[in-house]
């Protein structure tokens, strides 16, 4: 007998008297037992403790055996206890039933000392080994996500160390990001069903959206004045560049780089106009990536609101007249509508981090 299983409980619920006592005897000296009469007795026991197992007699006045475990499977509290059933009833139709239910075995009466251990022991073994191992996965899941975020940070610093000015504008434009995710997540509109992990991707693939800059030449990306026809030309490829160092990334990672799919699409997206008038593909509507046209909202708000060399600052109400204006051209027109609460709160973003520019 393993010595760490007497750290383990056992919930008996068989109304019984004799069967009841017949089976603490047996599990006491190896595990610590609880016992309770009936169906709701059980439940009520449940509610202030939760045991590593249940013996759940089938055939109990009131509340009988299936009528509780269904209870236990509707409640994520107790739906991964392990459910061994007690039933004097042999029979296909019953075993197929138990395990239906969601019942992991049963044991027939009359009880017997080594059939209710072994079968006890197994499950109690089971369940360990189970938890283990989604202790496992999660630690190996916490481990890739920081590796995720390590990688993205590091593409990130590479843009910001080109220019004084894309630092802040990184962190700005990945605040921005947050507010329009968590807001379409919240609001579950059909046109926007993105889930929790692809907005996770969305909110930190959003500071790469600039990292094809590192391929423009110095003389135009730092430029003070407006650029000319030419010069803008060469800017655009950003998104190219950028789109082919993800692609790069991604190859050499190989399975460990589905995040970097996300981050390809904002890069190569987040300049395409919802009139098909963007660059570098001339996409329009839906064709452009979610993603695309999240972060071109947070793109051009930030440029709006910021100081460059070129231009001064807008207000937050100047730049959101802008944003309305160019509604149904440069911008999807019902996710603005849907983000009007949330625009409110990009006010204040820019003086946040004003520091970091």
């Amino acid at each position: 007998m393993n010595a760490n299983l007497t750290s383990h409980s056992i919930l008996v619920v068989d109304d019984d008297a004799t069967n009841l006592r017949m089976l603490q005897e047996i599990l006491r000296p190896i595990y610590k037992v609880y016992a309770a009469p009936s169906g709701e007795r059980a439940l009520a026991f449940l509610e202030k403790q939760s045991p590593d197992l249940i013996l759940l007699d089938v055939e109990m006045p009131g509340m009988n055996g299936y009528q509780v475990i269904k209870k236990l499977k509707e409640n994520p509290r107790f739906q991964s206890i392990p459910v061994l059933f007690l039933t004097a009833q042999e029979g296909r139709d019953k075993e197929e039933t138990a395990l239906h239910l969601g019942a992991v075995d049963y044991i027939l009466k009359p009880i017997t000392t080594g059939i209710v251990r072994a079968r006890v022991n197994l499950h109690i073994e089971l369940e360990d080994y189970r938890k283990r191992l989604e202790t496992l996965v999660s630690q190996k899941t916490e481990s890739l996500r920081n590796t995720q975020d390590s990688i993205l940070d590091i593409l990130a610093n590479v843009t910001a160390w080109r220019d004084s000015g894309t630092g802040g504008h990184i962190a700005r434009t990945t605040t921005y990001t947050k507010l329009v995710v968590n807001c379409l997540l919240e609001k579950q509109h059909p046109n926007y069903l993105i889930n929790p992990q692809y907005g996770e991707h969305i909110i930190k693939s959003s500071k790469l959206h600039d990292i094809g800059k590192v391929a423009i030449s110095d003389n135009i990306l730092l430029k003070p004045g407006k650029l000319t026809t030419e010069e803008f030309d060469e800017i655009k490829k950003h998104t190219t560049f950028g789109a082919q160092i993800i692609s790069d990334a991604i190859e050499n990672l190989g399975d460990d780089s589905s995040f970097l799919h996300v981050a390809r699409e904002i890069v190569i997206s987040h300049h395409e106009w919802w009139d098909g008038s963007g660059y570098p593909n001339g996409l329009a509507g839906n064709d452009i990536p979610i993603s695309g046209r999240i972060m071109a909202i947070s793109d051009i708000y930030d440029s709006l609101t910021s100081e460059r060399p070129y231009k001064g600052i807008m207000s937050h109400d100047e730049a959101m007249s802008i944003i309305y204006r160019e509604t149904g051209g440069h911008f999807d027109p019902l996710m603005i509508d849907l983000l009007k609460d949330t625009f409110l709160l990009f006010e204040g973003v820019e003086d946040r981090f004003h520091a970091t520019d």
